[in-house]
């Protein structure tokens, strides 16, 4: 509706009628898809209490996100999460699909930086996009007259193996190593992905399927060697939601954590998330 304003200077009431049927739709599909999932600035808010309940302040954030710029903008998750909780800092994990490619030697790095006192925070997540549209796994970008794959890096791999392609060879592909890693994980996936119908279905469980890829390297990499005794490492996973039109990007939470050093994990999820 804003938009129209400022193109045009005015907007009729059937303008107004189909901007809120789209938007409605918009919303269709992302709680049919991506249940429990919400704006970033409600993210931002329910993590934000979570960590006021635990005292932890002075934190060194680090995310596991896909490069493309449709991630980074200003009023993203990504964005948020540097200003309000790692005061305008972060060490970046991830390569492409948000898989955190730096491993074990990049925690390293990221945790050995943490102050001490200081807490860690880790945000993993894949992406994918809705069109203009409304086609899941396409995003419109700006500057551009159609639409295209987002996650482009996960889409190209789904779509190698649907080919039914040759499996790159790990150890000589040394040039799009990344890229080759994602075709063999989902390679692997193919049987959840061929069951789902065409369409949003299938980019639906494409982006889970992602996550899960890079939730399993995460999981590898952690460490809670880092800090002092009280230090604690915070970790939250999920699939950001690159929206269209004017709507804020939402976030889908999977897995919300908090480990300490004597070994103990508490499940954080239902605490900052509730149920939906």
């Amino acid at each position: 509706i804003q938009s129209t304003i400022s193109s045009n200077g005015g907007i009729t009431a059937a303008q107004i009628q189909d901007s809120i049927r789209k938007a409605n739709e918009v919303v269709s599909i992302i709680r049919q898809n991506f249940p429990g999932a919400m704006g970033s600035s409600e993210i931002l808010e329910r993590v934000k209490r979570v960590l006021d309940i635990y005292n932890a302040d002075n934190i060194l954030l680090t995310q596991s996100v896909c490069p493309d710029e449709i991630n980074h903008e200003h009023g993203d998750i990504t964005d948020l999460f540097i200003e309000n909780i790692g005061g305008g800092k972060v060490f970046h994990l991830g390569g492409l699909a948000g898989v955190p490619f730096t491993g074990k030697t990049g925690f390293g790095a990221y945790s050995a930086h943490v102050a001490d006192g200081g807490h860690a925070f880790v945000l993993q997540a894949p992406h994918i996009g809705m069109s203009d549209d409304l086609e899941l796994g396409k995003y419109s970008r700006e500057g551009q007259d159609h639409a295209g794959s987002a996650c482009g890096a996960a889409v190209g791999a789904m779509c190698h193996c649907m080919a039914g392609n040759p499996m790159p060879d790990l150890a000589t592909a040394t040039a799009d190593w990344q890229m080759n890693f994602l075709i063999q994980e989902i390679g692997k996936r193919m049987p959840a992905l061929n069951a789902c119908a065409e369409g949003n279905e299938k980019q639906a469980e494409l982006a889970r399927q992602t996550h899960q890829i890079g939730k399993d390297m995460l999981e590898q990499c952690l460490s809670t060697n880092f800090g002092d005794a009280d230090s604690m490492l915070f970790v939250m996973t999920g699939i950001q939601i690159n929206m269209p039109f004017e709507f804020e990007d939402y976030f889908q939470p999977l897995s919300f954590e908090v480990r300490k050093k004597d070994g103990s994990v508490v499940d954080l999820y239902q605490e900052a998330f509730g149920s939906w």
